[in-house]
């Protein structure tokens, strides 16, 4: 019996955050005032950007290199932009979580 429960997802919408994309939007909080949402596509983004192996303070430097002094909410919106096959075209859509 299986004691798991799956969640599918929706059109456009992409897989909820696996445990390393979570661990690094943990360490973005503090440094990066943004909203939510955009911590979590920071992290998603960041997990994907890294090279197999990294840790999670080489995905939070990569975030922190490109922000530079920008705006969090933007540079989101750009890397989101920059891939939408991979993390859902409508990632500002719906519950923050």
């Amino acid at each position: 019996m299986l004691t798991g429960r799956v969640y599918g997802t929706g059109v456009g919408s992409s897989p909820p955050m696996n445990r390393f994309e979570d661990a690094i939007a943990r360490e973005l909080r503090p440094r990066v005032k943004a909203r939510t949402r955009s911590v979590r596509a920071l992290a998603r983004w960041a997990a994907a950007a890294v090279p197999p192996g990294a840790l999670v303070d080489d995905a939070v430097a990569l975030v922190l290199a490109r922000l530079g002094d920008g705006d969090p909410d933007a540079l989101a919106a750009r890397v989101m932009a920059e891939t939408p096959d991979r993390f859902g075209r409508n990632w500002e859509s719906g519950p923050a979580h």
